[in-house]
């Protein structure tokens, strides 16, 4: 798509196309990397450093408070009333369920 070099302040620059922006999945204010190859430009989303933002989203999170539900999930006991259910199958029961696994294409052998 050919487009033209504008000015903008003291620099010049490109417009891009709102549809660009979402294929490359890059949203205004987002950051960008431009990577130099012989001829060209590449315009690629910038790749955030491991853990970048971990310390301001965990303030955030913990300034927002838990809900109810999220106080009752970090309560609860970490044992199951349904841990010695899996005791309750067979031999024969397990390998009806790996079975019917494997015939459905779930599983692969």
């Amino acid at each position: 798509m050919p487009t033209t070099i504008r000015k903008i302040g003291n620099s010049r620059g490109v417009i891009l196309p709102k549809h660009a922006l979402q294929a490359l999945g890059v949203a205004e204010g987002g950051a960008v990397e431009f990577v130099y190859e012989p001829g060209r430009i590449s315009i690629v989303p910038a790749r955030r450093k491991v853990r970048e933002g971990w310390e301001e989203d965990a303030r955030r999170i913990a300034a927002a408070g838990l809900t109810e539900e999220e106080r009752e999930w970090l309560d609860a006991d970490l044992t199951s009333e349904t841990d010695d259910a899996w005791d309750a199958y067979t031999e024969e029961d397990m390998a009806r369920v790996e079975t019917e696994l494997l015939a459905s294409g779930v599983v692969k052998p």
